[in-house]
């Protein structure tokens, strides 16, 4: 086969999509030695993306062309002209915003979630006129549908319209060789040397994104768990500025433990594993999510989690993670102060460990190949 692949939304590599792509990339390349696979993606951005597999290339573009409106217009455009004079047998759009209306060869297109359909007010106005005017159209023209969660594909059928049979669930992996347990003392000696984060911490691993991934809710829990429990423990909020990321600056400014949060900013992935390793609790309170890939890479370095019970984070987090409504600040300042007051075991350390290790990209590579073969008629 002759694969296009497009990887303009990598942001980056500062989001769960960008994860997505550069792993699916990564192990695509273990998985499948024969097909040709033509990763077309912004100058600025090559280095985020490594190929160490001959069959495959990048085609690198003006960065001006990753601009959001000029790259629908040129997903719209230009790309159909480049699949048919490079006879492209298939064309892998990870975003659903970048599926054409125009096409010269077969699409499968990642949609991770619908959030926009469901949630007001989750972009500006001229966004969200986009996604819910105009998306469901671009949804509806690729060939075959991958989607991350049952969650998100009974949304894609009902709020879009999709039949069922277009569309094939696959989780999405972790990186297990960067994702592992590491030595609780060691791994706070290192956050406290580099950091200087040397207490006890919660941490709320995302992007600051308000009000989509509740950080102010849970800045006002977390007040809550302090007051009634007396506790040294730091709020940790990693992660790069988004949508309203002043409003969560604003508030936790204006919060009587104002000096107990802490927001470190991106972190490096090397890092991640010694925040997970060296926290109290991993606590997830968004409001939605296509998947929710902190949930599982804390899982896997050993943290206590706790998160959300909407959309599909019921389902991704599985029976190991106690959960709460994200909607309710005193909900989540009891299932704070529950957690950590009555530990996590040995037990459920082993039991998230394990249940983690079943998210597995090399199986994802190889379920994305197999539709990519049945959807090219191959």
């Amino acid at each position: 086969m002759n694969i296009g692949f497009s990887a303009f939304v990598l942001q980056g590599g500062r989001s769960g999509v960008a994860s997505y792509i550069r792993e699916l990339i990564r192990h695509l390349q273990q998985e499948d030695p024969v097909s040709h696979y033509d990763i077309m993606m912004p100058l600025r951005e090559t280095d985020l993306i490594k190929l160490t597999a001959p069959n495959f290339q990048k085609s690198l573009y003006s960065n001006f062309v990753s601009h959001p409106v000029v790259n629908i217009a040129w997903h719209n455009t230009v790309l159909p002209i480049i699949g048919k004079i490079r006879k492209f047998d298939l064309l892998h759009v990870p975003s659903y915003r970048r599926i054409p209306l125009r096409k010269s060869c077969p699409v499968v297109a990642t949609v991770h979630d619908v959030a926009t359909l469901s949630m007001d007010a989750k972009y500006d106005a001229a966004r969200m006129f986009y996604n819910r005017r105009i998306v469901p159209s671009q949804i509806h023209n690729a060939d075959h549908i991958i989607t991350v969660s049952h969650y998100s594909k009974k949304d894609i059928v009902e709020r879009v319209g999709v039949a069922p049979e277009k569309i094939t669930v696959l989780y999405s992996g972790i990186n297990h060789q960067i994702f592992q347990p590491a030595e609780k003392t060691a791994a706070r000696a290192q956050l406290a040397e580099k950091y200087k984060l040397d207490q006890p911490f919660i941490i709320y691993v995302s992007r600051l994104e308000h009000p989509a991934k509740n950080h102010v809710r849970l800045i006002e829990a977390f007040e809550q768990f302090k007051a009634a429990a007396d506790s040294p423990h730091k709020l940790v909020l990693p992660g790069a500025d988004w949508n309203g990321a002043e409003a969560i600056r604003t508030r936790a400014a204006a919060s009587p433990v104002h000096d107990d949060i802490i927001f470190p900013g991106f972190l490096p992935l090397e890092d991640m594993p010694l925040f997970y390793s060296a926290c109290d609790l991993m606590a997830f309170p968004s409001l939605f999510e296509g998947f929710g890939f902190p949930i599982i890479e804390a899982l896997a370095c050993g943290a206590p989690v706790i998160c959300s019970n909407t959309s599909s984070m019921r389902e991704i987090a599985g029976s190991v993670v106690p959960k709460f409504n994200p909607h309710s600040i005193e909900e989540i300042s009891q299932c704070l102060e529950k957690t950590l007051s009555e530990g996590w075991s040995d037990t459920k350390r082993q039991q998230g460990i394990e249940y983690a290790a079943g998210f597995d990209w090399n199986r994802t590579a190889r379920q994305t190949l197999d539709i990519y073969e049945r959807t090219a008629g191959l």
